[in-house]
């Protein structure tokens, strides 16, 4: 796209821009580029600055007036929302300037850079919510999510593609079709547990879907027709977590991401391979898979560490053992020698 055939009172629409990349990209993320373009080009034009093409220096500033109140991974987003624009407007990437890598460097240690950590819904969590889901139509939809959700470590985007169609025959598996490192649909296979399996037939039959969306909206008990959106997963999981009478800090640390970041957490306590767990919720990146047990692993190896030295001190506590415990051998040994 050429913005020098624009006129010059016109500046680069946004709309016009990201709407090339429709059906190339998620419609999440092309959600949120708009969201973080719009707040960029609205700060330019407070300083009277054009917002594209950015000038490096103008870039610097933003960064720098967004690290005082931002998050860094929203800077970054916004960064990477910036770059995207000019890669997609056939313009030099000014984000990769000296001038912008230098006010992300001072951004960083500004701020901690690490992110907090969602709860995860562990199984132990998971068995106080299930249990306390209410036998009724939007309790039966509620424990069938999240028993799913857990067992196929789906992200809550993935969730609300689930379709009737994906399930087999069975009940036993079902195709994730799409997720966040898969933008091309190849899918992905999930396995469910007897348990979450008759959960679901329990919800089917309840609800009579046959097809469309597995997960589907409630009013006055009636079936919305049309698929969740992601903010449904987390409302769900959090009034889950106030029936089951979790505490507030532990329902505000919950997410639509929870089940499965407590799946992998159970999993790796228990033991399984990093490539197992990998495989079974999609993961590409080691790293990112670190984050999500990171919480668990320590909690394992301190416990295992804890143990260890009770143990230690258990035995270093311990009498040694006196010499009339030793006289039964000499008594034998006297006996021969009469």
């Amino acid at each position: 796209m050429n913005f020098d055939l624009l006129p010059t009172a016109l500046p680069p629409n946004i709309d016009d821009i990201l709407i090339r990349c429709k059906g190339a990209y998620s419609q999440n993320t092309l959600r949120g580029y708009r969201n973080d373009l719009r707040h960029f080009q609205q700060w330019c034009e407070a300083q009277g600055k054009e917002w594209l093409p950015a000038e490096p220096e103008t870039i610097a500033r933003f960064i720098d007036e967004e690290a005082k109140t931002k998050a860094m991974a929203t800077v970054k987003h916004r960064l990477d929302a910036i770059s995207f624009a000019h890669m997609i407007a056939d313009l030099p990437r000014p984000t990769g300037h000296s001038e912008v890598r230098l006010a992300v460097r001072r951004a960083k240690r500004r701020k901690s850079t690490r992110q907090q950590q969602v709860l995860g819904l562990t199984k132990e969590l998971l068995d106080r919510m299930l249990e306390a889901c209410p036998d009724t139509r939007t309790g039966k939809r509620d424990a069938a999510l999240l028993s799913v959700g857990y067992d196929t470590l789906c992200r809550s985007s993935e969730l609300v593609l689930l379709r009737v169609e994906h399930l087999s025959p069975c009940r036993s598996r079902l195709l994730v079709p799409r997720s966040k490192n898969d933008q091309f649909g190849e899918g992905r296979a999930a396995y469910l547990s007897e348990e979450t399996a008759k959960r679901l037939d329990v919800w089917l039959s309840s609800s009579e879907i046959t097809e469309g969306p597995l997960f589907q909206g409630l009013h006055t008990r009636k079936l919305a027709k049309r698929p969740f959106v992601t903010a449904s997963v987390r409302r769900i999981v959090k009034r889950a977590a106030e029936r089951a009478s979790l505490t507030p800090p532990e329902i505000k640390a919950l997410s639509g991401h929870s089940m499965r970041v407590g799946a992998a957490q159970d999993m790796f306590v228990a033991g399984f391979e990093t490539l197992g767990i990998m495989q079974a919720g999609g993961w590409k990146s080691q790293n990112v898979l670190a984050r999500y047990v990171e919480h668990a692993s320590t909690q394992a190896m301190h416990l295992r560490r804890w143990k260890r030295l009770s143990e230690i001190h258990s035995e270093a506590r311990m009498p040694a053992q006196s010499e009339p415990a030793l006289q039964p051998h000499y008594g034998v040994v006297n006996a021969r020698s009469r």
